[in-house]
C-alpha cells in the first residue's frame, strides 16, 4: 500500500511540474516498434522489398495481388512490389489490423509481430501516421528500371551511369537500404527513372 501512494505521488509531482497537464501516452498505433517489419520481411523476402519472384506474392512482406488491392496498396503501386518500404508497411498495418498476425502465418510468430508492436491500424498511412485515405488524383506512374549489380558497382556510380533524379539517395529510398555503402554482387536493384 505504501508503494503505490509513493508512486501516485510521484506521479501527482510529475503532473504538477508540467502545469497541471497529464502527459497523453502514445496510441498503439503511434508507438508501434517499426523494426518487427523488418523482421517480418527478413523472413518473407530476405528484406527484399522490391522483389517480385513470380510466385503470386509481392513486395518486402510478400502481399497476394487480392489482398494488396483490398487495403488501398493501388493508391501506391499496381503490385506491392513497385511500392516503397513505408508504403508497403502502411499497407501491413491496415492488414494487421483486420486479420491480425496469422497474415503472416510462420514469419510472423518468428518475427514476434503482435498488432500492438506492427500498430495495427486500418487507416495506417506511410511514414508511421494515421489518417483517413483521401481521394487523390492519380499521381503519374514513376518509372523504373531494375539492374544486377556488378563487380566494381558502387551507388554513386549507378546513379551516375544511369542518369537516377535523386542520385544515391533516391536508389537508398526506392530499395529500402539501410547502408549506402553496402551492396553486393549479384543483387538487383531499382533504379528510379
Amino acid at each position: 500500500m505504501k508503494l503505490v501512494r509513493r508512486v501516485l505521488g510521484a506521479l501527482g509531482a510529475a503532473a504538477l511540474t508540467t502545469g497541471g497537464l497529464a502527459a497523453v501516452a502514445p496510441t498503439q498505433a503511434d508507438a508501434y516498434d517499426a523494426s518487427v517489419w523488418d523482421r517480418v520481411a527478413a523472413c518473407e523476402s530476405s528484406n527484399r522489398w522490391h522483389i517480385n519472384t513470380g510466385n503470386g506474392y509481392y513486395g518486402g512482406l510478400q502481399f497476394s495481388p487480392s489482398t494488396w488491392k483490398a487495403f488501398g496498396g493501388k493508391t501506391y503501386g499496381s503490385q506491392a512490389h513497385k511500392a516503397y518500404k513505408a508504403e508497403q508497411i502502411a499497407i501491413a498495418r491496415r492488414v494487421l489490423a483486420a486479420q491480425g498476425p496469422g497474415a503472416w502465418p510462420v514469419c510472423s510468430k518468428k518475427a514476434g509481430l503482435t498488432k500492438s508492436n506492427g500498430g495495427a491500424d486500418p487507416n495506417a498511412m506511410p511514414g508511421g501516421g494515421s489518417s483517413a485515405p483521401k481521394p487523390k488524383d492519380p499521381a503519374p506512374k514513376s518509372k523504373t528500371k531494375t539492374i544486377t549489380v556488378k563487380s566494381g558497382d558502387t551507388l554513386y556510380s549507378l546513379a551516375n551511369t544511369h542518369k537516377v533524379p535523386g542520385g544515391v539517395n533516391a536508389i537508398v529510398k526506392a530499395n529500402g537500404l539501410k547502408n549506402a555503402n553496402l551492396i553486393r554482387v549479384g543483387q538487383k536493384l531499382v533504379l528510379p527513372q
